[in-house]
């Protein structure tokens, strides 16, 4: 090839590149002419659902009106310790062990089994729970529940037996 090749092809390659770059500007108009722009009062339900969104998640509160709100947080914090006090051994079985121990995953002894009368005879109740509470192989501590207190581990470890 010679040199005067060398020029008009670099010149024609440029003005395809430049030609390329000149229809990508166009087109970015073109599509920026088109799109709509939303509406954002048309749909108040739309609005509602974003301020709710981008909304404050918590404030701060001084004076009265915070002790006000340390109070009623204080009080919801009672009665929700107070209902969990209240739990029996089946309703602490049937919110955190009845997953895995009615299908026996991992070797979780079934409630009510030969398999869970063996255990207690060759371990003892106090283990038993010590294990409930403790967590033994892939049983998560207190069955994975860390609010549940000893007498209920024992409660439910108590319902689980034959």
């Amino acid at each position: 090839m010679s040199q005067t090749d060398d020029h008009t092809l670099i010149r024609r390659f440029s003005i395809i590149v430049v030609g390329l770059v000149l229809l990508t500007v166009v087109l970015i108009f073109v599509a920026r002419s088109l799109q709509l722009e939303p509406d954002v009062d048309a749909n108040p339900s739309k609005r509602a659902s974003a301020e709710q969104r981008i909304k404050p998640v918590g404030g701060v509160r001084v004076g009265a009106q915070g002790a006000a709100a340390l109070a009623e947080a204080q009080a919801a914090t009672a009665s929700a310790q107070s209902a969990a006090a209240e739990m029996d051994g089946e309703q602490v079985y049937n919110g955190s062990c009845v997953t895995c121990h009615e299908a026996g995953v991992a070797d979780a002894p079934i409630p009510g089994s030969d398999q869970m009368a063996q255990r207690l005879i060759e371990k003892g109740m106090d283990t038993l729970v010590m294990n409930a509470i403790n967590g033994i192989n892939v049983m998560p501590p207190r069955g994975g529940n860390p609010g549940l207190t000893d007498e209920q581990i024992r409660a439910a470890v108590e319902f689980m037996l034959p």
